[in-house]
């Protein structure tokens, strides 16, 4: 044999098939970064500039299939697999040159690694974000059913079906044990799966999102007696399994009763409002890494360590929430697409094979997803749960994601399955996911959104609500800036023994460090517990709302809780509880308030769940603009009102809402009532109030007037007959109560409007005020001053005007109602 010329010792020698298992047999290391191209240097010869053009090209092409698939729902793992096929040995990849140039097996190593860290991390945050003690303890009956049924159904089809055709199966599953493990993963549905596809089609918070979430507890504990299993199995010997079992069980020991309470202790030492320490947090996701080795050294996979060390981690607020918020953008936005794209780059369409052995294990895991649908959907019948809902469910158990792809691939790489049992794999789960994503937003209508307040049924309004019942009220806040003006509200809407309050005080709080949103009731007895799983001001918030009900002037109900989940859909649990509760008012905070306290970011979110509740809510909405509260005198309340009544259904309910307070001996109420001269065919009316249909003198007169036009002045002549019944019947009730005062002006435009409104005293606790009301009693001139709206949520033409003014400075509240819905008419 000839010996190999030193000179040529810097050649590298590669194995020139470039199929699915090329490889990097010797040669000299490649440098890392390049000298540049005019020192004669070719970047795609290192290392780094590959893998950067690598990741560009990666991400670019998930990317833009998520552009394009994006109106059909499909999610972005499903786009970043489909990414990576594009470029992959099915699509791009075939052409030799380009793989050669972009995708050489000696340096794919840095690219591997990177994906691996990102399918690490990914898998760690999505565990830190479980909470099984807490799955466990909400799940009822119903869920362990549907969970059970969804698993076993397709478990025992699956098996069934493998064995009976083992022969015609591909050569990987006709090993003995491996049909076994493929069913057995195949049955199973994950949580974290489930939760981000529900997240994605934004019904996470939805009563459907709520029982899917639920019913996958059963699969996510089975899933750890299949991993153990695994474990056991991949070992020689029975001794080797057996030291695969004991370390692994002295592994879950020591994080459990070793690192967990030092967690925990972490927790307790952090001061309350205040972030954990970023030094903490460093070493926890240092953690994650050293865990990893850990598990790979007792012959686990690498992923399973930091997985251990996420679920637990305390999910949520401090600690689950600061290590997602630091860590969790940069992972799922640009490693974990890697991993997917380097999946998808792995899968060769070729890799089918023989079709007929492909097809046949394909119907056979499509009867398994289809087993899994039927078994949920009787169980869903069962508990009398309606067919939509019940066949919804059904679909979304059926969803895959990261879990599946992560272990299929891991099994690839070992070599538990072949290339064609790979590919089918993969290419059944892309087609589930493909056809239940954009199914499930088609056909799911819930309740709360199926339609917006112009076309929502109202129930209950503030002027329906009878004076001797139970006046029930839902109040959110969002800090402790927000409870003294609410409490004052309270108590200034007068709690008799006729009438008491039942106040529903939810503090929102926004989900992060955690994949189910929940809705918990305060305990006072379990402070403790309370406190580390939920925002640390919610104790003193929801204490100080108790502490008001026992000391209240009158009788006030509070019930407490709080609401841990995303602001996107938060709307449709408040939704939700106003239907059941039948209250006829919602009070939430302005979002410009809580700027200042939660910054700019989270101003914006409170700002969409303000626009989504006033949306969807099925009675009326009171937006709370909140400068602050006067220092009162703990054993005196008093308080100063002002209504601007110009009439329509939102200044009704704002007109009776002042009339409950009216009936309060320490409440002064003034009543602005503002009557408007509307311009119509370029005349004024000259009449100050409504005297009926035939006396109106600013309806045109011409002739051939369009049905839709009388049917608008029948509605704008009832509206104006209600306004003066309930203002006349408000004079009547208050006639000679010293402490109410009622005063009329007329006005042709805006600026008298706010001349009206300017002739107020400026030492008035709270403005109330109806956002919007008929088109006839719009005043929309040029002499509005101008409106600052750029920071201004739409509060209505007198409510924009009076935040954006410096009218407002003299008065510490502004609350502006908005009857969503519409009413019934029996």
């Amino acid at each position: 044999m000839n010996q190999m010329d030193p000179r040529n010792m810097s050649s590298v020698i590669i194995r020139k098939t470039w199929g699915a298992d090329d490889y990097f047999i010797c040669g000299s290391p490649l440098p890392i970064t390049s000298r540049g191209i005019w020192s004669g240097d070719k970047p795609l010869n290192c290392i780094f500039p590959v893998f950067i053009l690598q990741a560009i090209a990666g991400t670019f092409v998930s990317r833009v299939v998520y552009m394009i698939l994006r109106p059909m729902s499909q999610s972005k793992f499903l786009c970043s697999v489909l990414g990576g096929i594009l470029l992959g040995p099915s699509f791009f990849g075939e052409n030799m040159k380009f793989r050669e140039k972009m995708f050489p097996p000696t340096e794919m190593g840095v690219f591997n690694s990177f994906s691996t860290l990102g399918a690490m991390f990914a898998l760690f945050f999505v565990s830190v974000k479980v909470d099984y003690k807490s799955l466990i303890a909400r799940a009822g009956r119903n869920s362990w059913v549907i969970g059970f049924s969804g698993t076993i159904f397709p478990w025992i089809t699956l098996l069934s079906l493998f064995y009976m055709y083992i022969d015609y199966l591909p050569p990987a599953l006709q090993i003995k044990i491996v049909p076994f493990f493929v069913a057995s993963f195949v049955s199973l549905t994950f949580f974290p799966v489930v939760a981000y596809s529900l997240d994605e089609l934004n019904i996470l918070t939805s009563e459907l999102g709520q029982l899917s979430l639920s019913a996958t507890i059963v699969s996510d504990l089975m899933q750890w007696f299949f991993v153990l299993l695994i474990a056991i199995f991949k070992q020689a010997n029975l001794e080797q399994a057996i030291e695969a079992f004991v370390s692994t069980f002295i592994l879950v020991l020591i994080s459990i009763y070793g690192i967990r309470p030092a967690l925990v202790s972490i927790i307790k030492k952090t001061p309350e409002g205040k972030l954990i320490d970023e030094t903490y947090v460093v070493l926890i996701l240092l953690g994650a890494l050293f865990m990893g080795f850990v598990t790979d050294c007792l012959g686990s996979s690498i992923i399973y360590g930091p997985i251990i060390l996420g679920f637990i981690v305390p999910d949520g607020p401090p600690l689950g929430s600061i290590l997602v918020e630091k860590g969790e953008c940069f992972i799922s936005e640009f490693l974990l697409p890697l991993f997917f794209v380097r999946v998808g780059y792995e899968l060769d369409v070729r890799a089918m094979g023989d079709l007929r052995t492909a097809f046949t294990f394909m119907a056979i895991l499509f009867a398994g997803y289809f087993a899994k649908f039927l078994g949920v959907f009787l169980a869903s019948l069962s508990f009398k749960l309606r067919p939509r809902t019940a066949f919804l469910l059904g679909l979304i158990m059926n969803n895959k994601g990261i879990i599946e792809i992560v272990i299929y691939f891991r099994w690839k790489r070992i070599k538990y399955i072949d290339e064609q049992t790979f590919a089918v794999l993969m290419f059944s789960s892309l087609a589930m996911t493909a056809i239940i994503a954009p199914f499930t937003g088609m056909l799911y209508k819930p309740r709360v959104r199926l339609a917006s307040s112009h076309k929502q049924i109202r129930l209950k309004t503030i002027q329906t609500t009878p004076r001797a019942s139970e006046f029930r009220v839902i109040t959110c806040v969002h800090n402790e800036e927000n409870v003294q003006s609410i409490i004052s509200l309270l108590e200034a809407s007068n709690p008799t023994e006729m009438s008491p309050i039942c106040a529903y005080v939810i503090h929102l709080v926004d989900l992060k460090g955690s994949s189910a949103p929940v809705l918990i009731p305060f305990n006072a007895k379990q402070k403790r517990i309370f406190k580390l799983r939920n925002s640390p001001g919610s104790n003193h918030i929801l204490r100080a709302f108790e502490n008001y009900s026992r000391n209240s002037n009158g009788p006030v109900i509070v019930q407490a809780f709080t609401m841990i989940a995303p602001y996107i859909g938060m709307h449709e649990n408040i939704c939700r509880l106003a239907l059941e509760k039948l209250t006829p008012l919602i009070i939430i905070p302005y979002h410009e308030n809580q700027k200042h306290i939660e910054g700019s970011l989270v101003a914006t979110s409170i700002r969409g769940f303000n626009a989504k509740l006033q949306r969807y809510a099925p009675c009326t909405v009171g937006m709370l603009v909140d400068r602050g509260t006067r220092r009162m005198n703990s054993s005196h309340f008093s308080y100063n009102v002002a209504v601007i009544f110009i009439g329509g259904e939102d200044d009704r309910e704002a007109l009776a809402l002042a009339a409950r307070m009216s009936g309060h001996a320490e409440v002064s109420l003034c009543v602005l009532r503002i009557t408007l001269h509307c311009k119509k065919g370029g005349e004024f009316d000259n009449t100050n109030k409504y005297k009926g249909r035939e006396q109106c003198k600013h309806k045109c007169k011409c002739k051939g007037k369009s049905k839709e036009e009388e049917e608008e002045e029948e509605e704008e002549e009832m509206e104006k007959l209600m306004d003066e019944a309930l203002y006349d019947e408000f004079k009547i009730k208050n006639m000679g109560n010293a402490c109410v005062v009622c005063r009329e002006v007329v006005a042709d435009c805006s600026a008298q409007v706010m001349d009206a409104i300017q002739s107020l005293e400026s030492n008035y606790d709270l403005v109330m005020v109806g956002r919007s009301r008929h088109q006839a009693m719009e005043l929309n001139d040029i002499e509005m001053p101008p409106l600052n709206s750029k920071n201004i949520e739409h509060l209505g033409m007198i409510g924009d005007a009076l935040v954006s003014s410096e009218l407002f400075e003299g008065w510490l509240s502004l609350l502006v109602l908005h009857s969503c819905g519409r009413p019934v008419h029996m």
